[in-house]
Protein backbone atom coordinates (compact mmCIF):
# COMPACT_ATOMS: atom_id res chain seq x y z
CA UNK A 1 0.00 0.00 0.00
CA UNK A 2 1.24 3.47 -0.83
CA UNK A 3 0.37 6.88 0.50
CA UNK A 4 -2.22 8.68 -1.71
CA UNK A 5 -0.92 11.18 -4.23
CA UNK A 6 -0.74 14.61 -2.64
CA UNK A 7 -0.73 13.20 0.91
CA UNK A 8 2.80 11.79 1.02
CA UNK A 9 4.68 12.33 4.26
CA UNK A 10 8.43 12.62 3.56
CA UNK A 11 9.22 12.02 7.26
CA UNK A 12 7.25 8.72 7.30
CA UNK A 13 7.19 7.33 3.72
CA UNK A 14 6.06 3.86 4.87
CA UNK A 15 3.09 5.03 6.98
CA UNK A 16 -0.45 4.60 5.65
CA UNK A 17 -3.92 5.23 7.11
CA UNK A 18 -5.70 2.51 9.01
CA UNK A 19 -9.49 2.83 8.55
CA UNK A 20 -11.48 2.32 11.73
CA UNK A 21 -14.60 1.41 9.74
CA UNK A 22 -15.44 0.25 6.25
CA UNK A 23 -16.22 2.82 3.62
CA UNK A 24 -19.37 2.59 1.56
CA UNK A 25 -18.63 0.75 -1.68
CA UNK A 26 -15.86 -1.44 -0.33
CA UNK A 27 -16.27 -5.21 -0.53
CA UNK A 28 -16.35 -5.62 3.26
CA UNK A 29 -18.78 -2.71 3.91
CA UNK A 30 -21.99 -4.82 3.99
CA UNK A 31 -20.48 -7.27 6.46
CA UNK A 32 -19.21 -4.42 8.66
CA UNK A 33 -22.67 -2.77 8.56
CA UNK A 34 -24.44 -6.00 9.52
CA UNK A 35 -21.95 -6.70 12.32
CA UNK A 36 -22.50 -3.22 13.76
CA UNK A 37 -26.29 -3.62 13.57
CA UNK A 38 -26.12 -7.18 14.97
CA UNK A 39 -23.98 -6.11 17.93
CA UNK A 40 -26.27 -3.15 18.65
CA UNK A 41 -29.43 -5.28 18.52
CA UNK A 42 -27.95 -7.85 20.89
CA UNK A 43 -26.90 -5.10 23.32
CA UNK A 44 -30.43 -3.63 23.11
CA UNK A 45 -31.97 -6.91 24.28
CA UNK A 46 -32.84 -8.57 20.98
CA UNK A 47 -32.12 -12.28 20.59
CA UNK A 48 -30.76 -13.59 17.29
CA UNK A 49 -32.65 -16.42 15.65
CA UNK A 50 -30.83 -19.74 15.55
CA UNK A 51 -32.26 -20.60 12.12
CA UNK A 52 -32.02 -17.27 10.25
CA UNK A 53 -29.14 -14.83 10.78
CA UNK A 54 -31.25 -11.87 9.63
CA UNK A 55 -34.11 -12.45 12.11
CA UNK A 56 -34.14 -11.07 15.66
CA UNK A 57 -36.83 -11.13 18.34
CA UNK A 58 -37.43 -9.09 21.47
CA UNK A 59 -39.65 -10.07 24.39
CA UNK A 60 -41.00 -7.81 27.12
CA UNK A 61 -43.53 -9.55 29.32
CA UNK A 62 -46.21 -11.02 27.06
CA UNK A 63 -45.26 -8.75 24.13
CA UNK A 64 -43.01 -9.89 21.31
CA UNK A 65 -41.39 -7.94 18.50
CA UNK A 66 -39.73 -9.46 15.44
CA UNK A 67 -37.12 -7.61 13.40
CA UNK A 68 -36.02 -8.85 9.98
CA UNK A 69 -33.00 -7.38 8.19
CA UNK A 70 -32.53 -7.57 4.44
CA UNK A 71 -29.47 -5.63 3.27
CA UNK A 72 -30.27 -2.11 4.46
CA UNK A 73 -34.03 -2.66 4.78
CA UNK A 74 -35.54 -3.58 8.13
CA UNK A 75 -39.07 -4.66 8.92
CA UNK A 76 -40.30 -4.70 12.51
CA UNK A 77 -43.52 -6.45 13.51
CA UNK A 78 -45.05 -7.03 16.91
CA UNK A 79 -48.19 -7.19 18.98
CA UNK A 80 -47.53 -4.04 21.06
CA UNK A 81 -47.36 -0.74 19.13
CA UNK A 82 -45.99 1.16 22.15
CA UNK A 83 -43.09 -1.31 22.45
CA UNK A 84 -42.42 -1.04 18.70
CA UNK A 85 -42.34 2.78 18.96
CA UNK A 86 -39.93 2.58 21.91
CA UNK A 87 -37.62 0.18 20.06
CA UNK A 88 -37.74 2.32 16.90
CA UNK A 89 -36.81 5.40 18.94
CA UNK A 90 -33.88 3.55 20.53
CA UNK A 91 -32.78 2.34 17.09
CA UNK A 92 -32.99 5.87 15.68
CA UNK A 93 -30.61 7.20 18.35
CA UNK A 94 -27.81 5.03 16.91
CA UNK A 95 -28.74 4.68 13.23
CA UNK A 96 -30.25 7.04 10.71
CA UNK A 97 -33.60 5.40 9.97
CA UNK A 98 -36.90 6.31 8.32
CA UNK A 99 -40.17 4.78 9.44
CA UNK A 100 -42.16 4.00 6.30
CA UNK A 101 -45.22 2.94 8.29
CA UNK A 102 -47.16 -0.27 7.96
CA UNK A 103 -45.59 -2.58 5.38
CA UNK A 104 -47.58 -3.40 2.29
CA UNK A 105 -45.01 -5.19 0.09
CA UNK A 106 -41.63 -6.47 1.33
CA UNK A 107 -39.28 -8.95 -0.39
CA UNK A 108 -42.00 -10.17 -2.73
CA UNK A 109 -44.49 -10.69 0.09
CA UNK A 110 -47.68 -8.63 0.25
CA UNK A 111 -49.12 -7.98 3.72
CA UNK A 112 -52.87 -7.70 4.15
CA UNK A 113 -54.21 -6.61 7.54
CA UNK A 114 -57.19 -8.52 8.92
CA UNK A 115 -58.87 -8.53 12.34
CA UNK A 116 -56.46 -10.02 14.83
CA UNK A 117 -53.53 -10.46 12.46
CA UNK A 118 -52.07 -10.27 9.02
CA UNK A 119 -52.16 -12.38 5.87
CA UNK A 120 -48.93 -12.86 3.94
CA UNK A 121 -49.42 -13.40 0.22
CA UNK A 122 -47.12 -13.86 -2.76
CA UNK A 123 -49.89 -13.49 -5.37
CA UNK A 124 -48.44 -10.18 -6.63
CA UNK A 125 -44.95 -11.68 -6.86
CA UNK A 126 -46.28 -14.67 -8.82
CA UNK A 127 -48.10 -12.27 -11.16
CA UNK A 128 -44.85 -10.37 -11.74
CA UNK A 129 -43.02 -13.61 -12.61
CA UNK A 130 -45.80 -14.65 -15.01
CA UNK A 131 -45.68 -11.21 -16.66
CA UNK A 132 -41.90 -11.47 -17.13
CA UNK A 133 -42.33 -14.90 -18.70
CA UNK A 134 -45.13 -13.65 -20.96
CA UNK A 135 -47.54 -16.16 -19.45
CA UNK A 136 -50.25 -13.92 -17.98
CA UNK A 137 -52.85 -15.16 -20.48
CA UNK A 138 -52.06 -18.86 -20.01
CA UNK A 139 -54.66 -21.26 -18.68
CA UNK A 140 -53.86 -22.42 -15.11
CA UNK A 141 -53.33 -26.14 -14.55
CA UNK A 142 -53.09 -28.23 -11.41
CA UNK A 143 -50.17 -30.14 -12.98
CA UNK A 144 -47.61 -27.88 -14.68
CA UNK A 145 -46.45 -30.66 -17.03
CA UNK A 146 -48.39 -32.05 -19.98
CA UNK A 147 -49.55 -35.57 -19.22
CA UNK A 148 -50.56 -36.47 -22.80
CA UNK A 149 -47.48 -35.47 -24.78
CA UNK A 150 -44.05 -37.07 -24.32
CA UNK A 151 -41.24 -34.92 -22.91
CA UNK A 152 -39.01 -33.53 -25.65
CA UNK A 153 -35.43 -32.44 -25.21
CA UNK A 154 -35.25 -29.19 -27.13
CA UNK A 155 -32.00 -27.32 -26.55
CA UNK A 156 -33.33 -23.77 -27.02
CA UNK A 157 -36.61 -23.34 -25.17
CA UNK A 158 -36.00 -19.60 -24.78
CA UNK A 159 -34.43 -17.33 -27.37
CA UNK A 160 -32.76 -15.47 -24.54
CA UNK A 161 -31.06 -17.80 -21.99
CA UNK A 162 -30.62 -14.86 -19.58
CA UNK A 163 -34.41 -14.52 -19.34
CA UNK A 164 -34.69 -18.22 -18.49
CA UNK A 165 -32.04 -17.89 -15.77
CA UNK A 166 -33.81 -14.87 -14.27
CA UNK A 167 -37.13 -16.70 -14.18
CA UNK A 168 -35.56 -19.80 -12.62
CA UNK A 169 -33.81 -17.60 -10.06
CA UNK A 170 -37.04 -15.82 -9.21
CA UNK A 171 -38.74 -19.14 -8.53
Amino acid sequence: MKQPLGYEDPDHPNHVCHLQRSLYGLKQAPRAWFKRLHDYLLSAGFVASKTDVSLFHYSAGASRVFLLVYMDDIIMLGDDSALIDTLLHRLSTTFKIRDLGTPSFFLGIETISVDGGMILSQRRYMGDILARAGMTDCKPLATPVSLTQPVTTTADLFDNPTQYRRLAGAL
